[in-house]
């Protein structure tokens, strides 16, 4: 009995798949899909430019002492920056169920490769190798009312 029910089964999805495509002439038939075609251009992936300092599909190894949840890598070099006990920074995008997260360490350590992951080293660091970057000197705040800048028209003579 459940023989014969699982043949009457078969035959009828076989039935259904043919009425489906429209080879029996009562069913509308469609027109196929054409597939996609080449036009000639390619699209090709371009990151966006990283800040100098950023070692894109870098992670580094070296004494991680916090882990901070970060949406980019730019927000975890600024925590680094703004941490003094920071030598190097790693971001590590997400991956399925796990959130990106920005790891702040104590040395810069050693790298390995990895294409979640974004690193660099701690903002006194770069400056210590490339030496200290110049202030620009503060401007003067002009009191309210007044024009900064430009130059000082002469003045118009006069008509006798």
């Amino acid at each position: 009995m459940r023989l014969a029910m699982l043949i009457a089964a078969a035959c009828l999805g076989l039935a259904a798949s043919a009425h489906a495509d429209g080879k029996d002439g009562k069913t509308l038939s469609v027109a196929p899909i054409a597939p996609l075609e080449a036009t000639g251009t390619e699209a090709v992936y371009e990151p966006a430019a990283l800040p100098p300092g950023h070692e894109p599909n870098v992670y580094r190894f070296g004494a991680t002492y916090a882990v901070v949840s970060s949406v980019s890598s730019l927000a975890c070099e600024a925590a680094c920056d703004d941490d003094l006990s920071c030598k190097a920074w790693s971001f590590v995008d997400t991956y399925g169920a796990s959130p990106a997260r920005c790891e702040l360490k104590r040395g810069q350590g050693r790298k390995e490769e990895n294409p979640l992951a974004t690193s660099g080293i701690a903002l006194a660091l770069k400056k210590a190798a490339l030496g200290e970057t110049p202030v620009p000197a503060a401007q003067p705040v002009p009191e309210p009312g007044q024009l900064q800048g430009g130059v000082t028209p002469a003045p118009v003579p006069s008509l006798p």
